[in-house]
Formats: structure tokens, C-alpha cells, sequence
């Protein structure tokens, strides 16, 4: 009963999302929406973690994943718009459907300019190529290549590019099955997942490609703990060549340490790069580019940040030296999180949070790289921040006003201290404990 109520609250707020039409019009309504989902969203956790063991059930499973999809299929026809970037990926299908190199054609150079349309003010980044990974570029070129023959409209075309990445996000719901399966985790944890509006804000109205490299990475993390190190690796390669991130994961899945004695997967690493290598070679004079992109990503840019914007402080605002301070925590963080050895899947949910908490750029759906992670570990300070996440839209009336790209530091401020706060007072009562048990 308790789980039909939160799933009617949440599907109500998805509708009335619906109802608004075109959300980046009508942000603080979509905000007061989203936030009223994602009460009854935290309560439908609670009630999958306190009762899984009565909803483990097959017949309750099913209802779990019955509710998932009519929350996604609500928003469905909702048109991007609270983001460009699904505009930017039609944008590179059709430069490299015109023989471009994404790597190295940007959308503003000349070359291109028979092929802007009534689109063209919705490409962001006109200034850059492409950052995305190969995998991605190639799935990109054959999405435009299917939808140009179904539709001749652009505006339909970008919102059609929302499908291949929505389907790759159910596919992040079935790889979750599976690892928590492999982790000795309830069924019914999966809605942590599988209900939350993050999850279906971010896939399934935006469209972003980022579900890809997700279910990718959550089937090589199934794959490592079934014993199968080797495709687990080969998988994981294939979800950094989507985007980056991942990279952060190859230490958990390549190094085991047994009794003192390290074990490194040479097989898989050996297997992982001779994919990556063929997978790279369909790009291979341009994509050496898209190190630039990421270092201007991480040390040019600033997006909604948290302990970045503490690093930044630190060191009187040079941008350079925040983001490399930023990349060595972050690799002591990852050494130090392997070096635990940490029960299945929590020293990787703290590897990516580190990325998330460190990066100079959070965007909300850049949560949606730990949010698997948390149907096997409910940390609850994440599930807040999944919930706070989408204050960051804020800044997108302005943004369509004037151009201007600027957050309101009260709003990011509401948006990250709750969490940091809960955070700092887990870390402080752990640290009690363990002192008591020294004692």
C-alpha cells in the first residue's frame, strides 16, 4: 500500500511536468514538481529497503518495473529543452554524415555552414569539437542516418535522438538486476533506481547519452563479481570510449590484493586495449583532440561545483591548480578506497561520487553515474542529492535570456550544504566508533 501511494504521488508529478509542456519555460513550477516526486520517491526507497524482504517476491519485482516504465513512457513526449545537448548530438551525426571528423570539425567553422538549419541556435559549444567518446560518435552517425529516413523535420529528428539512449537506460535497469544479484542484495532494491526522477527527468525527457557508459559500467561490475574479470574489462573499456568516467573504475576490476599478494587481470587489460584500439582507430587523426577538450573541460570550466569551488578558495582562484590538486585527491581517494577493500560496489560508489564532489563540472545528470550504485548501497546524504540535483536548472531562464550562463550561489548552496552536512556528521559518528573500538 505504501509503495502504490508513492508511486501515485510520483507519477503525479511526472504528469503535471507533463503538463507544463516545455519545462525550460516553466522552471520554478517543473523544480516545485520534481521536488514533490522525489518526497514520495526517499519514502518508496525506505519502504524497498525496510520491506525488501516481503517485496523480493517475482510478482513484486514485476510491479516495481510495470511502475518504472509508465513513469517513463509520462515524459516521453516531452521535447528536450532544460538541456542543448540532444541538439549537439544530431549535430555530429550530421557532420560526420557529411564526412566530418567530430574530433575536429567545429559546429561554427564555416565549412559547416550549409548544414545549419532551424536547430542551429540549440547547438551548444559552437566553439568545440566533440568530447564524447568514440562509441558514442558512432551510435550518434547511426542515429541520424535511421532518423533522416523517417522524418524530414529537424526539431522532430533531435527529439527522436532521445530514443537510443532511453533503451540504453533500460538497459541499466536490467544490468542492475544482475549485479544486485551478484552482490547479495535484495531484487526489490532495484527501484532505488528504477523509480527515481532523476533517472527519468534525465533519460527520458532530456535524453542524455550518459545511460549508455552507464549500463556498460553496471554490467562490468556484474561481470567482476560472477568471476569473469575478463570480460568484465573488456566491458569497461567499452564504457570509457562513451565518456571518461569509468577510468575510475579500472583499479577495482584490474587489481585484486589476496593475503598481501597483488593479482593484476592481464588478460582483460591485454583484451580491454586491443578493443579500444580498433574502436578508436574509426576516428584515429582526430580523436588524440578530445585530451584537449577534457583538460579545457576540467581546467577551464566551472559548472555547479562543491569542494572544487572549496579548492578553488584554497588556491586564490587559479583554475589550473584547483583542478590539479582536484586530480591528485581524487587518485589518493580511489587508492585509498581500493586499498580497504570495501564490500562489493561501495569503494566504486565512492570512487565516482569523489569524481562527482571534486569536478569542476556537475551537472545533474552526471549523478546518474552513482545512482546504480546506490540500489546496492543506499547511502542516504546521495539519495538527497539526486532529490537537490535539479535546482542547478535555475539557471536556464536566464541562460535563454541572455545567453549568459550564471548560477545563483544561495541555490547551489541549498542545493549541496544539506548533503555535505549529512555527509560530514556520517564521517564524524564513524569516527567515534571506530575510536570507541580502539578504546
Amino acid at each position: 500500500m505504501g509503495l502504490g501511494v508513492a508511486a501515485a504521488f510520483i507519477e503525479g508529478g511526472l504528469l503535471l511536468v507533463l503538463h507544463l509542456e516545455r519545462p525550460a519555460s516553466n522552471v520554478p513550477e517543473f523544480l516545485a514538481y520534481y521536488l514533490l516526486a522525489s518526497i514520495a520517491y526517499i519514502a518508496a526507497s525506505w519502504i524497498a529497503i525496510r520491506g525488501s524482504d516481503r517485496l523480493s517476491t517475482p510478482r513484486s519485482v514485476r510491479w516495481i518495473w510495470v511502475a518504472a516504465l509508465l513513469f517513463r513512457v509520462t515524459v516521453f513526449p516531452l521535447h528536450p529543452s532544460l538541456s542543448e545537448d540532444t541538439a549537439r548530438y544530431r549535430w555530429q551525426g550530421i557532420v560526420q554524415h557529411a564526412g566530418g571528423d567530430p574530433y575536429l570539425a567545429l559546429p561554427e567553422d564555416p565549412q559547416w555552414e550549409n548544414l545549419r538549419d532551424a536547430t542551429w541556435p540549440r547547438v551548444a559549444a559552437k566553439d568545440k569539437p566533440s568530447a564524447y567518446g568514440p562509441v558514442v560518435e558512432q551510435l550518434n552517425l547511426w542515429t541520424y542516418r535511421c532518423v533522416r529516413l523517417w522524418e524530414s523535420d529537424p526539431w522532430t529528428q533531435v527529439w527522436l535522438f532521445k530514443l537510443p539512449f532511453a533503451l540504453a537506460e533500460l538497459g541499466v535497469g536490467a544490468a542492475l538486476m544482475w549485479l544486485l544479484a551478484a552482490a547479495g542484495r535484495p531484487p526489490a532494491w532495484a527501484l532505488i533506481y528504477l523509480w527515481s526522477p532523476l533517472a527519468v527527468t534525465e533519460f527520458w525527457i532530456e535524453g542524455h547519452n550518459d545511460a549508455l557508459g552507464v549500463a556498460l559500467a553496471v554490467a562490468a561490475l556484474a561481470l567482476s563479481l560472477r568471476g569473469r574479470p575478463t570480460w568484465a574489462l573488456v566491458v569497461l573499456t567499452v564504457a570509457t570510449l562513451c565518456k571518461f568516467w569509468p577510468v575510475v573504475l579500472f583499479p577495482f576490476l584490474a587489481l585484486d590484493r589476496s593475503r598481501g599478494r597483488w593479482q593484476a587481470h592481464w588478460k582483460g587489460l591485454l583484451a580491454g586495449g586491443a578493443v579500444g584500439l580498433a574502436i578508436c582507430s574509426l576516428y584515429w587523426h582526430g580523436i588524440a583532440e578530445v585530451l584537449a577538450v577534457l583538460e579545457g573541460f576540467t581546467m577551464g570550466w566551472r559548472n555547479n561545483d562543491s569542494l572544487f569551488a572549496v579548492l578553488l578558495w584554497l588556491v586564490g582562484g587559479d583554475m589550473a591548480s584547483a583542478a590539479t590538486a582536484g586530480k591528485w585527491i581524487l587518485i589518493a581517494c580511489v587508492a585509498w578506497l581500493w586499498w580497504r577493500r570495501l564490500p562489493p560496489c561501495l569503494g566504486e560508489l565512492g570512487a565516482v561520487t569523489a569524481v562527482l564532489l571534486l569536478s569542476a563540472n556537475c551537472f545533474p545528470w552526471y549523478l546518474s553515474w552513482m545512482l546504480p550504485l546506490l540500489a546496492v548501497h543506499p547511502v542516504r546524504p546521495f539519495l538527497l542529492w539526486t532529490a537537490l540535483a535539479p535546482l542547478a536548472y535555475h539557471v536556464v531562464p536566464g541562460y535563454e535570456a541572455t545567453g549568459v550562463w550564471e548560477y545563483d550561489s544561495s541555490l547551489v548552496f541549498l542545493e549541496y550544504a544539506p548533503v555535505l552536512a549529512w555527509l560530514g556528521a556520517l564521517g564524524i559518528l564513524s569516527s567515534r566508533r571506530l575510536l570507541r573500538g580502539l578504546a
